[in-house]
């Protein structure tokens, strides 16, 4: 097992994880921070009432005081683990993750001196580079729009802005915040009203974080009612409504574009990647655009 090291440097970061089920990920998970060129002053990792081997896991790294563990004794949910992470934080900056992720080394610190050297804004994201339970198994790099304007014109069509977990926000902005009780569609919620607020959000092209893609993740599970959801919230935020035909629609674009990363053969990855390229054409244009 790695150990910390102090002669890394060590910034005013705090990441807040939320735990449920997860401990076949979490040494990855861990371990990725602990590789990372620099390191963070806190990791805030809260299990929400596993039952799986978690907990075990979590209490290997218990001498480390870096990493405050807060372990709830049921599951309470998913955005109350993460509200009670970040009223717990201490650092200048918080930082989402997920521990079913993986760190890319220069996370940390790209993106801190990133918000350094730009203090006007306020939340940063990162694309990221989607894989498949092994490392070794990478799918496809994500597409995020990089300024503000158009994350935001992404924000008001009812999609999503930024991706959740690579985010690193100001921690007097974030503070000011809840994640409301309603998931999924939390994050849609939560970035949407700070973006129509005047928040001032940015991604940066390159991919800083690995994310996993496996059956049990939330946009793998992801529902037609959680779809209806984000689109509630588009209506409460910025007064736009959406017809029933479009948000059926995206929904199959979002179910057909995972089960393209989730596929094995080739000719199955096609067949579902062209019906959600139908459902969705301009995603496609996009990509082309960006390559």
């Amino acid at each position: 097992m790695s150990d910390f090291n102090p002669i890394k440097k060590i910034t005013n970061v705090s990441i807040v994880a939320a735990n449920y089920n997860n401990g076949r990920y979490l040494d990855d998970f861990i371990q990725s921070i602990f590789a990372s060129t620099i390191l963070p002053m806190e990791l805030i990792l809260i299990d929400d009432g596993s039952n799986d081997n978690s907990v075990e896991i979590i209490k290997k790294y218990k001498n480390h005081d870096w990493i405050k563990i807060i372990l709830f004794t049921e599951n309470k949910g998913f955005t109350v683990a993460l509200n009670t992470g970040i009223e717990k934080a201490s650092g200048k900056y918080i930082m989402r993750a997920d521990p079913d992720d993986v760190f890319i080394p220069n996370r940390i610190e790209t993106q801190f001196n990133y918000m350094e050297d730009n203090p006007h804004i306020d939340v940063l994201g990162s694309n990221v580079i989607y894989f498949r339970d092994d490392l070794e198994k990478k799918i496809n790099i994500s597409n995020f729009p990089s300024t503000h304007v158009d994350i935001y014109s992404t924000f008001e069509k009812g999609e999503h802005g930024v991706q959740h977990p690579t985010v690193i926000i100001k921690a007097e902005k974030m503070k000011q915040y809840r994640y409301g009780k309603l998931f999924p569609a939390e994050d849609y919620e939560l970035f949407s009203k700070m973006i129509r607020n005047g928040l001032v959000f940015a991604n940066l092209k390159e991919p800083l974080y690995l994310m996993r893609i496996h059956g049990n993740s939330s946009t793998s599970t992801l529902t037609f009612e959680g779809i209806k959801r984000t689109f509630m919230y588009r209506y409460q935020v910025f007064g736009r409504t959406t017809s029933h035909v479009k948000m059926r629609i995206y929904y199959y674009y979002i179910r057909n574009y995972r089960k393209y990363q989730l596929a094995d053969k080739k000719i199955n990855k096609f067949y579902y990647l062209l019906i959600a390229s139908i459902c969705y054409p301009q995603k496609l244009i996009n990509r082309l655009i960006n390559v």
